[in-house]
């Protein structure tokens, strides 16, 4: 480095002068020193939490889908998830779907013209499609074969009433178990990057109000017009979605590990003494961890949990809410409550009534006008809930928010149960 002068050589000033060598090493320390002065701006900042990492987040990470809740069961980390069916669960007849058919149970010609023309269709209609090649009697059932035409060419107002009235008759699946979204979430099918434009105008037209949902029951009709087998996969799967919670134990340096223990480890086949090890070990870094919620559950829960029954083959038992609720601690599980009558007898056996459930293992009931039971499902903590929907291969076992539950049976009320102790 040599010390320069002005023009004048009347003042020094200082500069310098480097060699190749130098100036590059000398760009090096610059960008070095930028990136190190960046990464300390944004560490700064309060990072995105990932629900994978085995920590408790900050609160600026939580939001309306991510949050933790405190209560007798600790302190819980929950996600809003969604569920989606694998492609290779998507059923054969789903890629190749029949004819829609109505099926109705024990009613003559005459019954059904009545049913319908009650309930939304003019009497032309009905004469039109009452007719004998659409007809089949099997048994004492009558089963019938609507025109596409005629199906597509229903008002959403007719829908909604005719459907509505075939819910809990046994018409047909859909009727009984239809796709149901709430109506905020609706949206996210319609502008999934995934479907067909003209597949998605055509859910819109089956898709009718009921409650604080709408809901598709022409679920076979819509995969039927849509016309190849990966657009009818494809949205098959996008209606498969099913609002799920994934759910973490947090533990904290402060945390009381024995209060856990009281809450978690009553249930039956859930050993804590296991888990002991794991809280602790939790307990004693500098700010604690998050544990799956998945170890807290019996073994017939928790293999189970967020996966999708294979198809049944004769002789298998239901895999239904009820078999699932009432075998939840269950180290085998009994087939026996396939049958309603023994699940009732059960309840009234083996559970008392109370007004709201606050314990683990508490039983939530959703029966109807009659006190019919219609669905079931155990109580965790807050307002989480395992269940499986439906007694067919396309539910998952999941962990479900009790509000999101309601939403499925709009129709139904809750009513809870506790068992009974020795």
């Amino acid at each position: 480095m040599a010390r320069l002068k002005k023009n004048n050589d009347t003042e020094a000033v200082n500069a310098f002068r480097f060699s190749l060598t130098g100036l590059l090493l000398f760009s090096l320390v610059l960008i070095a020193g930028t990136g190190l002065v960046a990464s300390r701006f944004f560490d700064a900042k309060s990072k995105s939490y990932s629900f994978a990492k085995n920590d408790v987040p900050d609160p600026d990470a939580q939001d309306n889908n991510m949050f933790t809740r405190k209560g007798p069961w600790g302190e819980l980390l929950t996600q809003n998830i969604k569920l989606e069916r694998p492609a290779e669960y998507i059923a054969l007849d789903e890629k190749t779907p029949e004819p829609e058919t109505w099926t109705f149970n024990g009613m003559t010609l005459d019954q059904v013209r009545i049913l319908l023309t009650a309930n939304g269709l003019s009497k032309d209609d009905v004469a039109a499609q009452l007719t004998p090649n659409r007809l089949n009697a099997i048994g004492s059932n009558l089963v019938f074969t609507p025109d596409e035409g005629f199906l597509l060419s229903l008002k959403t107002e007719t829908r909604q009433k005719l459907y509505g009235t075939f819910y809990g008759l046994g018409v047909g699946l859909y009727f009984d178990y239809p796709f149901i979204f709430p109506k905020d979430s609706a949206e996210t099918v319609y502008t999934d990057s995934r479907l067909n434009t003209d597949d998605v105008t055509l859910l819109k037209q089956l898709i009718y109000p009921a409650a604080n949902s709408v809901r598709l029951s022409d679920y076979n009709l819509l995969l039927r017009r849509i016309p190849t087998p990966e657009r009818r996969t494809m949205m098959a799967k996008v209606l498969s979605l099913q609002p799920a919670v994934l759910a973490r134990l947090c533990v904290r340096p402060d945390s009381d590990i024995d209060k856990i223990a009281a809450y978690w480890g009553a249930m039956d086949n859930v050993r804590f003494t296991d888990m002991r090890p794991m809280l602790e070990a939790l307990k004693g870094l500098p700010h604690g961890g998050t544990v799956s919620l998945m170890y807290f559950l019996p073994p017939f829960a928790r293999t189970r949990l967020y996966t999708y029954p294979l198809p049944s083959q004769p002789g298998d038992p239901k895999m239904d809410c009820h078999w699932s609720t009432f075998n939840f601690s269950s180290v085998q599980p009994d087939n026996r409550f396939n049958d309603p009558t023994f699940a009732v007898d059960y309840i009234q056996k083996n559970f008392y009534r109370i007004d709201a459930p606050s314990i683990y293992g508490d039983i939530l009931l959703y029966v109807n006008d009659k006190n019919e039971i219609k669905h079931s499902s155990v109580f965790l903590a807050d307002d989480l809930a395992f269940t499986k929907y439906g007694d067919n291969y396309r539910q998952p076992w999941m962990i479900v928010r009790m509000a999101d539950m309601q939403t499925m049976y709009p129709a139904l009320r809750p009513v809870f149960y506790r068992r009974k102790t020795e």
